[in-house]
Parts: C-alpha cells; sequence; structure tokens
C-alpha cells in the first residue's frame, strides 16, 4: 500500500496514469489516480465513463479491484 501511495502521489497535484490488465491481457482498464496524503485519500477517475471515486485507504480494497489487479501482477504504472 505504502508503494502504492507513493506512485499515486505528486507534490502538484496531478493524477497519474495506470492500467489494470484484464481478461488475461486482452484488455484494459485505464485509472488516473491521485493521492493526498494530507488527507490519507485516493481520488480515482475511471477512464470508461469518467466516473470518480474519492476513498480513504482502507476502502480502496473493498470498493475497487485495485489491490486485487497489484496482488496479481496486473497493475501498472504509465510513465510518460
Amino acid at each position: 500500500m505504502e508503494h502504492f501511495k507513493a506512485e499515486s502521489f505528486k507534490e502538484n497535484g496531478d493524477f497519474v496514469d495506470f492500467f489494470i490488465l484484464v481478461a488475461g491481457g486482452w484488455g484494459k482498464s485505464s485509472k488516473r489516480i491521485s493521492y493526498r496524503p494530507h488527507f490519507k485519500e485516493f481520488l480515482i477517475i475511471h477512464e470508461i465513463d469518467e466516473s470518480y471515486q474519492e476513498l480513504n485507504s482502507d476502502e480502496i480494497g473493498a470498493e475497487t479491484n485495485l489491490l486485487e489487479a497489484i496482488s496479481k501482477k496486473a497493475f501498472y504504472k504509465i510513465d510518460w
């Protein structure tokens, strides 16, 4: 979780681009994520429908599949 927080944080508050491989790698789900350490919350934009979530660290596992994707090595950061 600490590594995920660090990768999702930018000092200027910008979002970071990530994707999750789905269907055995045949597709992907793109996300823009920003971690706000002073509020201990993640801001998540789901690219497929531009939906938005604000979740604290405890809610990430229950409300998203991000931790599962990380554990399955199917979650990647896009470095432009």
